[in-house]
């Protein structure tokens, strides 16, 4: 392929006509695309900044009564539930300042290509991974602060999952028309939330208050877990009712796996298109599964198997296994949103971006695999070659395809651009990514149990 960019300095026209530079864009986004790769792209028609409902088809109730002879069945109908998307643009970008010597200029120009690479791999990697963690994490928080008897509110650590309901099959913001079922851990009777207000707005999945239905009867201690009636079911290692109840020795084993797997079966979650459920490792959840006993029956007869032999887990249990160094923790989230010590509530902190803790009252470190189904994220995303616009082509659209791990990971979608030097000595270089769309998962409230989103299972443990 041949690009034509005005103006470009001559010492990067070899570099780009023998896709050099393209080659260092694809390398350099391949190893940090594991969570986007569980997305299904459709091409979405809309403007920036709009909101579009979708909606999706739930199915008939089975009808096991016979027909009374002579007469038609009894028309029915199905449920149908929707979800909102919102077109944004994410991108970045890095400058090149030109060196005098054509070799330089090469190496500089393409070690800065790699790293504008791997940025927008990781940022577009991070926003699918938040998007199924705050579906997987919806609708459990702590409370922050007591709520006596007679209180209306509750301060709570998060408001994920408490801020919307499904009405008819739309999501509405919870409202006294619109209440959302609530429980508790502590004696506090099961209740009714009919408002939510974050404490930012900026953050919806960091803490906030919740207006509740009815008055508080016997009150609400610090964390104290809140619940709501939809929560997304996740299996958590001892089976502890919040993440308090994790200990130093609450370590992942083979039967988490299983007891996620089983969830996403019982709820009729169909496997992905390679007919595998897919569990994201993180390093430690994989070394912790090489000292489960369980485990290591199943290998006692093949120490020289690949398992052992590279330290990996590949394909067991009708689920195939990725080591995942992007999961959620301290040093992947943004430090600067971070909540620490939510409500006095010792070393307890929590990333608002995924709607959960890093780690709860005692200090221990939450880890967390996700065990996904078949279709559990959409990537809504905006064509931006039709951005090109009369001042002339300015850069490419990456259009890569790779396999990592067996795995199909898709780098096109996102527009690489190189602009000619807009200084007044043509020293500087500058390069620019950039991706519009939404990353969504689809709700599935109304098929079977009450949980709003069942394509996904989050494991926690330490």
């Amino acid at each position: 392929m041949t690009i034509a960019l005005n103006n470009v300095p001559t010492g990067l026209s070899s570099i780009i006509q023998d896709r050099t530079l393209e080659r260092r864009f694809h390398d350099a986004l391949y190893k940090a695309l594991l969570y986007r790769a569980e997305a299904v792209p459709e091409l979405w028609q809309a403007n920036l900044g709009d909101r579009m409902v979708f909606t999706k088809r739930g199915l008939m109730t089975p009808n096991t009564t016979a027909l009374i002879p002579g007469k038609d069945p009894v028309l029915r109908s199905f449920d149908t539930e929707q979800w909102e998307a919102e077109a944004r643009q994410h991108g970045d970008g890095i400058s090149t300042h030109m060196p005098s010597s054509h070799v330089a200029l090469a190496s500089t120009f393409l070690s800065n290509t790699q790293a504008l690479g791997l940025n927008a791999g990781q940022t577009l990697n991070r926003l699918a991974r938040d998007e199924m963690f705050f579906a997987g994490l919806a609708g459990e928080a702590m409370a922050i602060a007591v709520a006596a008897a007679t209180a209306t509110t509750v301060r709570v650590t998060t408001l994920d999952g408490f801020t919307q309901v499904l009405v008819e099959g739309r999501l509405q913001p919870v409202s006294v028309t619109n209440p959302l079922p609530v429980t508790f851990t502590g004696g506090e009777p099961a209740n009714t939330v009919v408002g939510a207000a974050a404490d930012d707005p900026a953050l919806p999945g960091g803490q906030g208050t919740l207006t509740l239905g009815t008055a508080v009867a016997s009150g609400v201690a610090v964390r104290d877990g809140v619940f709501a009636a939809n929560t997304t079911v996740r299996t958590r290692v001892g089976g502890g009712a919040t993440v308090d109840a994790l200990v130093a020795g609450s370590i992942l084993t083979l039967d988490d796996v299983l007891a996620a797997v089983t969830r996403l079966r019982d709820m009729d979650v169909p496997p992905h298109a390679d007919g595998r459920y897919h569990v994201h490792l993180t390093p430690q959840g994989e070394q912790q599964l090489f000292a489960d006993n369980q485990w290591q029956r199943l290998h006692q007869s093949l120490p020289a198997g690949m398992a052992y032999r590279d330290f990996v887990v590949n394909d067991i249990v009708g689920c195939y296994f990725y080591r995942n160094t992007d999961s959620p923790n301290a040093a992947t989230v943004n430090a600067a949103n971070i909540q620490t010590n939510p409500g006095g509530a010792g070393l307890a902190t929590l990333a608002p971006e995924i709607g959960g803790e890093l780690t709860n009252a005692a200090g221990i470190v939450i880890r967390r695999e996700l065990v996904t189904g078949g279709v559990p994220l959409y990537e809504k995303y905006i064509d931006e070659s039709q951005y090109i616009t009369q001042a002339g082509v300015l850069g490419k659209i990456g259009q890569f395809s790779i396999t990592n791990n067996g795995v199909a990971i898709m780098t096109n979608r996102i527009r690489y651009l190189l602009n000619a030097p807009q200084d007044g000595l043509q020293q500087i270089v500058n390069q620019f990514w950039s991706w519009s769309g939404d990353f969504i998962v689809p709700t599935d409230e109304l098929t079977g149990d009450a949980a709003r989103y069942k394509k996904l299972v989050v494991i926690e443990h330490s």
